[in-house]
């Protein structure tokens, strides 16, 4: 292991539309199952949009006072139940009854946010503190609002916080949900959406995808006498991004691979988890950043996208491709670091190297 700072995944909690946990869902994803179905949901000319979604069964049996009535729309409902079931796991190991510091990752915000505003009037943040008890406080939750990037921009803060605080732990992820027209009519206008006539459109998913972080390798995971290490991920903006007038580059995505990369030996990433949801910019974005730093990945490199299997993630993407590429490290004998990478819509970029690591 190299000498630059580390954090130490202890625990990790997913919901997606292929698995109702961590385990389910990397099994799906490596058989290739799809959640893709066509929806009761239209695009301006009446065309069913294809979506990935959790099954509503999969809440059943979910033990969670969220209230009722007017407070939540369907959408509302939908994440918190994801959130819940994902922390609850991500914390099942935790014998610690002190609240964790949380992360949230948020879908892009349209403006400013306000963090005291959302620390106090969150329905998502005290709804986690009502079911995920004792571990969420609603006093300690930071969001951070920049969508597919943000559980990667939750890890960077991640890493400022457990070095400037004394706790053993931090929580970051996200759980989203385009089940809701306010989040798919600005998709519609701009043709994004996956429709029949459509070849450059994507299948809005939902999910939640947690991961319990710590800095003392002696707390972390262990599967098979190792654990998983997270290196300072590259955080980059990338000026031509689909909201921006300015000219696309590939410079964002390209920078965020090399602050990622940077102290690697050459050829030694062996996978890279990607946040490419089937749209062709992010084909030729990934196509820029990977030519550009070439000689940091091996040969015979694999690149996993798994949007095919279960949609757009939205905010919920970089949490989900870490430890996506973490259980492929745990189960594969050998196998010693991956890179996940997350976009958004907006400027925010963002990649980390995950490491398999022999445990204390």
């Amino acid at each position: 292991m190299s000498d630059t700072p580390k954090l130490y995944i202890a625990g990790m909690g997913m919901i997606t539309p292929v698995g109702a946990n961590t385990a389910m869902t990397a099994a799906a994803v490596r058989a290739g199952i799809s959640a893709y179905a066509i929806t009761e949901y239209t695009d301006y000319q009446g065309m069913p949009i294809t979506m990935a979604s959790v099954p509503d069964l999969v809440f059943d049996t979910l033990d969670a006072d969220i209230g009722e009535g007017d407070r939540y729309d369907p959408r509302h409902f939908h994440v918190i139940k994801m959130a819940i079931i994902a922390i609850r796991e991500a914390c099942a190991r935790l014998t610690s009854k002190q609240p964790i510091p949380l992360i949230l990752a948020m879908p892009e915000a349209l403006s400013d946010v306000d963090q005291e505003d959302i620390k106090e009037l969150s329905p998502l943040t005290q709804a986690l503190a009502q079911n995920c008890s004792p571990w969420i406080d609603p006093k300690q939750c930071r969001t951070i609002h920049s969508g597919r990037a943000a559980g990667l921009e939750a890890l960077s803060f991640a890493f400022r916080y457990l070095n400037d605080v004394a706790t053993d732990y931090v929580l970051i992820g996200g759980s989203d949900s385009y089940r809701d027209d306010s989040r798919l009519d600005p998709l519609c206008e701009n043709k994004r959406l996956m429709v029949p006539g459509n070849q450059d459109g994507f299948a809005p998913g939902e999910a939640a995808a947690f991961l319990l972080l710590t800095k003392h390798p002696e707390l972390a995971l262990v599967a098979d006498g190792h654990i998983i290490a997270l290196h300072p991920p590259g955080i980059a903006e990338e000026a031509g991004h689909l909201g921006s007038d300015e000219p696309y580059r590939g410079d964002g995505l390209d920078r965020a691979f090399k602050q990622a990369l940077m102290h690697r030996e050459p050829a030694s990433i062996e996978g890279i988890y990607s946040s490419m949801n089937g749209e062709n910019h992010w084909a030729r974005e990934y196509g820029v950043a990977f030519m550009r730093n070439k000689a940091d990945f091996a040969e015979a490199v694999k690149i996993e996208h798994p949007a095919d299997c279960y949609g757009d993630l939205g905010c919920a993407t970089g949490p989900a491709l870490i430890a996506l590429a973490a259980h492929d490290l745990f189960r594969t004998p050998g196998a010693k670091s991956h890179l996940a990478y997350s976009s958004s819509d907006s400027a925010k970029r963002g990649a980390v190297v995950v490491e398999k690591c022999h445990a204390i």
